[in-house]
């Protein structure tokens, strides 16, 4: 395949995305084409490192452009921690790295977005990354630097946070998880390869559960409190894209063209927030407070979504159809929703539909799976509440009572 290169948002030159080269070659050719930089730090996922030759293969490509690897991190830990993330600043510094290439999934691109931001902020401590955060907030820019060191990503799941400046870090002391905003309109990302074999190394429940996040922002992108008709036309683009493509996957593992489908669903899942600014909701909110309690990120919306969609029916219901209906004009989907979820088109609500699209992807659906109990409900629905996409929700969660209404229906 010949490659196709595009921009993200049509009305600035980057980011961009790539796609019919294989992996190593569109990282090289764009570094020093696109980047333009020649001292790149990778952070490439952990189980590729040690299971597979994706880091050999892309070092002697770069080797053969003339790019000097500056260093190599193999990994670091789900929902990326503070603890983590302050080695990996001390040593980008020391080797003098002017760029950061990820090959993995959505920790490794969380942490390049967060490394990037604070490394153009002197952050050297847990103190630091919480003054940082601060500063950042839901408006972000307050007394900070933008980011200075470039990064690229060619991702193995679909969770798609390398299309936004958003970054999410653990604070592993308080078990809080921040969001980390870039206000800069050239923030770091710069370049998102998309090579469906890459894919292939990403566990199936990973794959499969990364995309359903991709859902999840393509659904709140739709059901959002200020809903925007571009940012809907492209989620629902998505939707399109990424759940037949999911079905696929799980039937045939191997089947190619549908993991190259779900990755571009995955872009377009994150245009209205980025591109257009809609405003997300609750299973965004709660569900980055679900990470540090030990839920798979993107499990969490495996978890949430489909109580928080029947929370805000309520305010919400017709937005909500426009999802069912794309839902049910897929062939592929229709038949999933009528002969495994027994559901009916006229009488089935976004919610359920959702459920059995998540069951039959053998998906977990329950806090229960993971040892979460009533009893961490409230400390839950407190750490939510201090996230903004919480008060962005369509019923906006003003009180520790209306989140756990909506963690009990999870349990």
């Amino acid at each position: 395949m010949a490659e196709h290169v595009e921009r993200f948002n049509p009305s600035k030159e980057l980011p961009i995305i790539t796609y019919g080269l294989p992996y190593e070659d569109a990282i090289a050719n764009h570094l020093t084409s696109t980047v333009k930089r020649s001292r790149p730090y990778l952070l490439v996922s952990g189980s590729l490192s040690r299971d597979t030759n994706v880091v050999d293969r892309l070092t002697k490509r770069l080797h053969t452009a003339g790019v000097e690897v500056a260093a190599v991190r193999e990994g670091i830990r789900s929902h990326t921690l503070y603890a983590d993330l302050l080695p990996i600043l001390a040593e980008i510094r020391s080797t003098k790295a002017d760029s950061i290439v990820v090959v993995g999934g959505g920790s490794l691109v969380d942490g390049a977005k967060v490394l990037s931001y604070a490394s153009a902020n002197g952050v050297d401590s847990h103190e630091a990354f919480e003054t940082l955060a601060e500063r950042s907030g839901s408006g972000g820019g307050h007394d900070v630097k933008s980011s200075e060191i470039p990064y690229m990503c060619a991702t193995t799941t679909l969770s798609a946070g390398e299309y936004s400046s958003f970054g999410g870090a653990t604070n592993e002391r308080t078990h809080q998880k921040h969001l980390f905003y870039d206000p800069s309109p050239d923030a770091g990302h710069r370049v998102i390869v998309i090579d469906p074999r890459l894919t292939l190394t990403a566990p199936p429940s990973v794959w499969l559960s990364t995309g359903m996040r991709a859902v999840d922002h393509c659904v709140e992108t739709v059901c959002s409190r200020g809903p925007k008709p571009e940012a809907t036309a492209t989620a629902l683009q998505g939707i399109r894209q990424l759940i037949p493509a999911l079905l696929r996957c799980k039937k045939d593992a191997n089947d190619l063209d549908a993991r190259l489908q779900a990755q571009l669903g995955a872009g377009q899942s994150m245009k209205g927030v980025v591109v257009y600014g809609v405003e997300l909701g609750a299973s965004h909110g709660i569900g980055h407070q679900l990470g540090p309690q030990g839920v798979p990120h993107a499990e969490t919306t495996c978890v949430l979504l489909p109580a928080v969609l029947k929370y805000n029916a309520r305010v919400n219901t017709d937005q909500q159809k426009l999802v069912l209906d794309t839902l049910w004009d897929e062939p592929i989907v229709a038949e999933v929703l009528v002969k495994q979820g027994k559901l009916e088109r006229d009488t089935a609500d976004l919610g359920d539909t959702l459920d059995v699209i998540i069951r039959v992807l053998d998906l977990p659906r329950a806090l229960s799976h993971y040892g979460i109990g009533r009893d961490k409900l409230e400390s839950i629905a407190t750490l939510s509440l201090k996230d903004w996409m919480c008060k962005t929700n369509p019923v906006p969660l003003e009180t520790v009572e209306q989140v756990v209404q909506i963690l009990e229906q999870c349990l």
